[in-house]
């Protein structure tokens, strides 16, 4: 498995394949409980969820992303298996010319029973370091206004660069706003 300096792992689909209905759930379960705005609205079904989680595995396999996995401790013989799980983050790389230097980070996830355990900041710097490595300096995101992952992101360093109000739709039947921030990342090492 590919480490990275916070303890997480590099998605593989060789090593965590078999992952794939365990992050689809966690997302599931993101959008339900949570409240997160996603790509999706609910109802949420495996039909909806498993073929866009197996898109963003054909991406990594391309190369235009990176998805970071938090795990309980493995050992590089032992493949993780669900219950190892604990949450991902990942970020998909500028496909335009005159932005081979951003990246976007589109997820993070963690699984509720390992929140406030410092797991969202490993994911994050597990981002940076990545995005670093592939040249990619400066990194955007996208967070609901006024939710947990706005405030996270303040604290990780990220740049606050405006709101839109009813940026997004939710159920039943309103919207909700977007906060949105960048991070340079040779400014801020």
């Amino acid at each position: 498995m590919d480490t990275t300096p916070s303890g997480t792992y590099i998605f593989t689909q060789e090593q965590h394949q078999q992952l794939i209905p365990w992050i689809a759930a966690l997302h599931a379960s993101c959008i339900t409980q949570d409240h997160m705005v996603g790509p999706f609205l609910p109802p949420l079904t495996n039909e909806k969820l498993l073929p866009w989680w197996r898109e963003r595995i054909a991406e990594v396999n391309a190369g235009t992303r990176v998805i970071v996995l938090l795990l309980a401790q493995t050992t590089p013989a032992k493949k993780a298996e669900g219950r190892d799980f604990r949450g991902l983050a990942m970020f998909k790389t500028s496909d335009v010319e005159t932005g081979t230097f951003r990246g976007h980070i589109d997820a993070v996830l963690v699984n509720q029973k390992y929140r406030r355990q410092g797991g969202a900041r490993a994911l994050v710097r597990a981002l940076e370091y990545e995005a670093a490595r592939k040249g990619r300096t400066l990194l955007l995101v996208d967070t609901e206004t006024g939710s947990v992952a706005e405030a996270a992101f303040k604290s990780f360093g990220y740049v606050e660069v405006g709101k839109i109000p009813a940026y997004s739709h939710v159920l039943p039947n309103g919207k909700r706003g977007g906060t949105f921030f960048y991070k340079d990342l040779v400014a801020s090492s």
